[in-house]
C-alpha cells in the first residue's frame, strides 16, 4: 500500500506509453517519489492526501490540494492542550507524512511553551500487528493521551490491544481515522476516539451540497475528506488545462493567481510553493458514527 517504487513504475509506464501531460498522485511517499520525475519530464503534478512538508517546492510544476502537516499539527496541539493532556505518547507509521506530522506537533508544542510532555515516540512498519509492548511502555510512563498517526486498520488493532492491556489513556488521531475500516474492525472500541478533520460533508455551501449529492448518487455513500481532495485535485487540474491547454507556464501562473477559489474545503488559494491552507476541526467516534466534537 502507498508503495513509492510501484508508484514510480506506474508513472514511468504512463509517461512512456500514454505521453501524459499531467499526473495526480496520492499519499506523501508516492507523491515525493514521483515529484522529481514529473518536474524533469515537464509533467504537471497535482498531489492528493500528500501533506509532508518536503513536497513544498517553489517554482516548479507540483501543486497539491492537501494542507501541509503543520496545519493539522496546529489543530492537534490546540485539541491536546484544551483537553489538558499533560503526558502524551505518539505511535506513528514509519512514513514521510506520519514522521512529518509528529515532528510538526512537537515543534508546535515548543513554540507555544505547552505543558505537554511527550513520554514516547514509537514508530511501526506497515506490516506490524502487535503494539502491546509500545502500549505497555506508554502506560508505564503515565501517558494520559496516546496519539495514533497512520492507517485506520492499525488504529483498530491498537484499540483492541489497549483494551486487552487495560490501558486507560485517551486515544487521539488525525484525518485518517475517519475510515469505515475503523468502525468495521474496532466496533465499539472505536467509540470515544477523538481526531482532527478538514471536510464537513454536512455543510450547506453550494459546493459541498453539489459534491455530496453527486457522490452519493454515483457511489451510494457520503464522501470523506480523501474523496473531497480527489475531487478538487481533478477539478483544478482540468480547469488549468482548459484555460491553458498544455502551456505549463500558463498553468502555473493560472493556479498561483486563482484567488479565493470556492472549494469543498472553503476558500483556498495556492501559494508560490503550490500549497493550500484550510482549517481542521475536532471530531469524535460516537455510537459508531463520525461526528463533530461538541
Amino acid at each position: 500500500i502507498f508503495n513509492p517504487k510501484e508508484g514510480i513504475n506506474v508513472y514511468n509506464y504512463l509517461k512512456s506509453t500514454k505521453e501524459i501531460d499531467a499526473v495526480i498522485t496520492a499519499a506523501s511517499q508516492v507523491s515525493l517519489a514521483i515529484q522529481p520525475l514529473s518536474n524533469e519530464g515537464d509533467v504537471f503534478q497535482m498531489a492528493i492526501f500528500s501533506s509532508a512538508r518536503k513536497y513544498s517546492t517553489p517554482g516548479d510544476l507540483s501543486f497539491r490540494v492537501s494542507t501541509r502537516n503543520e496545519i493539522e499539527a496546529n489543530a492537534l496541539a490546540d485539541l491536546i492542550t484544551e483537553m489538558d493532556i499533560k503526558k502524551l505518547g505518539i505511535l506513528y507509521l514509519n512514513t514521510d507524512f506520519a514522521i512529518d506530522l509528529k515532528d510538526n506537533l512537537r515543534e508546535d508544542f515548543a513554540k507555544r511553551n505547552a505543558e505537554v510532555e511527550i513520554v514516547g515516540e514509537e514508530a511501526h512498519l506497515i506490516g506490524n500487528s502487535d503494539f502491546r509492548t509500545i502500549l505497555a511502555k506508554f502506560e508505564e510512563k503515565g501517558a494520559e493521551g496516546i496519539l495514533m498517526i497512520g492507517l485506520a486498520s492499525k488504529y483498530a488493532m491498537i484499540l483492541e490491544q489497549a483494551q486487552e492491556l487495560g490501558v486507560e489513556a485517551q486515544f487521539l488521531s488525525m484525518r485518517s481515522a475517519e475510515d469505515p475500516v475503523l468502525i468495521r474492525n474496532a466496533g465499539e472500541l472505536a467509540n470515544g476516539l477523538i481526531y482532527t478533520y478538514p471536510f464537513d460533508s454536512t455543510s450547506q455551501t453550494v459546493e459541498v451540497k453539489n459534491f455530496v449529492n453527486s457522490f452519493k448518487e454515483k457511489y451510494g455513500t457520503v464522501p470523506d475528506a480523501y474523496a473531497a481532495e480527489g475531487y478538487e485535485g481533478f477539478k483544478l487540474t482540468a480547469m488549468a488545462f482548459i484555460k491553458c491547454d498544455k502551456n505549463n507556464s500558463c498553468i502555473k501562473e493560472y493556479l498561483e493567481n486563482l484567488n479565493n477559489y470556492e472549494s469543498v474545503f472553503g476558500e483556498i488559494d495556492f501559494d508560490n510553493k503550490g500549497d493550500v491552507h484550510y482549517d481542521f476541526f475536532p471530531k469524535i467516534v460516537r455510537n459508531g458514527q463520525f461526528v463533530p466534537l461538541e
